[in-house]
C-alpha cells in the first residue's frame, strides 16, 4: 500500500517564491505609499515672538520635474496645553487636554529642491513658521506631508509647540452672602411682603437722562378752532327767508317791471277803446 504521496520539490519551491514575492509586496506597500520621507529637525519646538519655526528634511522618490515643488503640510491639533486659574492657587496651572476628531490645519508652501547652479535634486531641506495668527497654539499635534496630489511622504509623525496660552480662569464661584464684598442681588420676592418702593429716587432724573426745558407750543394753534369772515352768514330780520334779488322794500325788482308792464297794457287798451267808440254827435 502506497503512503501519503509528497509535494513535488518544483511545486514547493513555486509556492514559496510566491509567498516571498506577497511579502516583498506587503512591506514594501507602505514606502511606496509614503512617496518618499520626511524627517523633522526637533519635535519639540519653543515659541518666539508669537510664532514656531519648523526645519525638517523632505526625500521625494526621485528629483522633480521643476525646482519648486507645491507640498501640504497638514497639523492634527490632538493636545491643548491650558493654563488655568484654579481654587486655592494664585498662578495659574498648566494642564495637558486632549482633542480628538479635530480638521487639520493645511499650509500649502512651494518647496525648492534645486540648488544655486540650477540643479534639481530629490531631496531638500525646508524651514517655515507657524504662527498664532494663523490659529495655532501651544500643544502637540500630528504632521503630516502631502503632495498637492494627495500622495503622503513618509509617516505622520508629532509635533510638540511649547508657549504660554491666555490663561483661562476655572476658580469656582463664591455665593457666600454673608461677605461683605458680596452684594446681593434683589430678585423682586420677599417673604415680608413686597419692598417698598422709593418714589422720590425713581421720579428724580439721573444722570445722562433728557429733562424737558419750557412748554412745547401745540400741535394746531388757537386760530385754527376760529371761524374765518367768508364762514360767517348773518340772517336778514324778519321772517327768516332769505330771497334773493329782494330790494329794502321786501318787494322783488321782476314783480315790480311785470306791474309796470300790465299797468302800460291797461293804459293802452283804454285809450284804444275810447277812440274806436262811436261819438254821440256823430250818431245823430
Amino acid at each position: 500500500m502506497n503512503g501519503p504521496s509528497r509535494p513535488r520539490p518544483r511545486a514547493t519551491a513555486l509556492a514559496f517564491a510566491l509567498l516571498a514575492t506577497l511579502l516583498s509586496l506587503l512591506v514594501a506597500r507602505p514606502a511606496a505609499a509614503g512617496g518618499g520621507t520626511f524627517r523633522l529637525g526637533s519635535t519639540s519646538v519653543s515659541e518666539v515672538s508669537g510664532g514656531w519655526h519648523i526645519y525638517c528634511d523632505v526625500t521625494l522618490p526621485k528629483a522633480p520635474p521643476i525646482p519648486h515643488v507645491t507640498l501640504k503640510f497638514l497639523l492634527t491639533k490632538t493636545a491643548v496645553f491650558e493654563r488655568s486659574l484654579v481654587d486655592n492657587n494664585p498662578n495659574p496651572v498648566t494642564n495637558r487636554t486632549s482633542l480628538v476628531n479635530q480638521n487639520p490645519s493645511v499650509e500649502s508652501l512651494e518647496v525648492d529642491f534645486a540648488d544655486a547652479r540650477g540643479q534639481i535634486w530629490k531631496g531638500t531641506h525646508f524651514d517655515f513658521s507657524l504662527t498664532r495668527v494663523r490659529g495655532y497654539e501651544s500643544g502637540e499635534y500630528k504632521f503630516q506631508v502631502r503632495t498637492s496630489d494627495g500622495v503622503d511622504i513618509g509617516t505622520p509623525t508629532t509635533l510638540t509647540l511649547k508657549g504660554d496660552n491666555p490663561v483661562v480662569d476655572r476658580r469656582a464661584m463664591n455665593f457666600d452672602a454673608k461677605n461683605p464684598g458680596i452684594k446681593k442681588v434683589d430678585t423682586g420676592e420677599h417673604p415680608n411682603g413686597p419692598a417698598k418702593v422709593d418714589d422720590t429716587a425713581a421720579a428724580a432724573p439721573t444722570n445722562g437722562d433728557v429733562v424737558p426745558a419750557g412748554t412745547a407750543p401745540p400741535f394746531l394753534s388757537e386760530d385754527a378752532f376760529k371761524k374765518q369772515p367768508e364762514e360767517i352768514h348773518e340772517h336778514p330780520k324778519g321772517c327768516g327767508c332769505d330771497v334773493p334779488g329782494r330790494g329794502a322794500a321786501g318787494v322783488s325788482e321782476g314783480t315790480r317791471a311785470l306791474a309796470a308792464l300790465w299797468t302800460g297794457l291797461g293804459l293802452s287798451v283804454l285809450v284804444w277803446r275810447r277812440r274806436r267808440a262811436p261819438r254821440p254827435d256823430a250818431q245823430g
